[in-house]
């Protein structure tokens, strides 16, 4: 498994803001509450085939695909695994385990080579703090993609 962190480069951050901004989630925050969390994230890359995160652990990360393309899977039952989704440049997860202090609902690997955003559980609880109406998007967003997966 190859990961590599990065620093996360002025190209990166425009690249950010300009789709960040798009989310309906994101798009309560104000430009400097942007700049204050792209402060404290990493850029990571992973190869393909990397397991970036597994069903049923617990979690301190919050992503955002950056380049290449990410799978999500559940396990159903004991053994099945189902394919529930791709997730392209610009998407999220991870916000599920930030918001409900729950286990990781999905397991997530990466399709193709794969750079992502990458901010830590004390940062992303901060900004929900600091915005009443982002933590309620990002609670909605966990209601919906939790109802998602039940029914895959």
């Amino acid at each position: 498994m190859k990961i590599n962190m990065k620093a996360v480069i002025k190209e990166d951050i425009s690249w950010f803001l300009e789709h960040i901004k798009k989310v309906k989630a994101f798009s309560v925050l104000s430009n400097s509450q942007l700049m204050e969390m792209v402060s404290k994230m990493r850029a990571f890359e992973f190869k393909a085939g990397t397991t970036l995160v597994n069903q049923g652990e617990s979690a301190n990360l919050f992503f955002i695909v950056h380049e290449g393309l990410v799978e999500v899977s559940v396990k159903k039952y004991f053994f099945m695994e189902k394919k529930v989704g791709i997730l392209k440049a610009g998407d999220y997860f991870g916000e599920s385990v930030l918001v409900s202090n729950s286990r990781r609902t999905a397991t997530v690997t990466a399709k193709t080579d794969v750079s992502c955003f990458v901010l830590l559980k004390p940062s992303f609880k901060s900004m929900l703090n600091q915005n009443a109406l982002f933590k309620e998007n990002m609670k909605a967003v966990f209601t919906r993609r939790k109802m998602e997966l039940k029914s895959a």
